[in-house]
């Protein structure tokens, strides 16, 4: 009886990366391009380095982007590694919690009443 060879697996993108993203089915909201336009999303895998996202809408996102946890308050500016409409996925730059204080009109209190408006419907 000849010898059988493995069947080898295939993994997708989202199968390569070093560690598994645990998935979550949080709300978003995205703020991208130079005036700050919004899109909701679903945030649905997440890590301290990154997540996957299905967006609500299409839209091509120009820099810079910083994604809203609509829950807990944080943010993140990040930059889109993959894009499988409606799917992308992003990794995160560096995050902010908006609950606390910042300057009046600096950008991360301009972040934060668009938490609070995101948290109010």
């Amino acid at each position: 009886m000849p010898a059988t060879r493995p069947t080898p697996i295939l993994l997708t993108p989202d199968e390569q990366r070093r560690s598994r993203r645990p998935r979550v089915l949080l709300t978003g909201r995205l703020v991208y391009g130079p005036d700050r336009l919004t899109l909701d999303c679903v945030i649905r895998d997440l890590t301290p380095e990154g997540a996957r996202l299905k967006l609500a809408g299409s839209a091509i996102l120009s820099g810079p982007i910083v994604l809203i946890e609509v829950g807990s308050g944080m943010s993140h500016a990040c930059e889109v590694t993959w894009r499988r409409l409606p799917e992308i996925g992003v990794s995160f730059l560096s995050s902010e919690d908006l609950a606390s204080t910042a300057e009046p009109e600096s950008d991360l209190s301009r972040l934060r009443r668009m938490w609070q408006d995101a948290r109010a419907r």
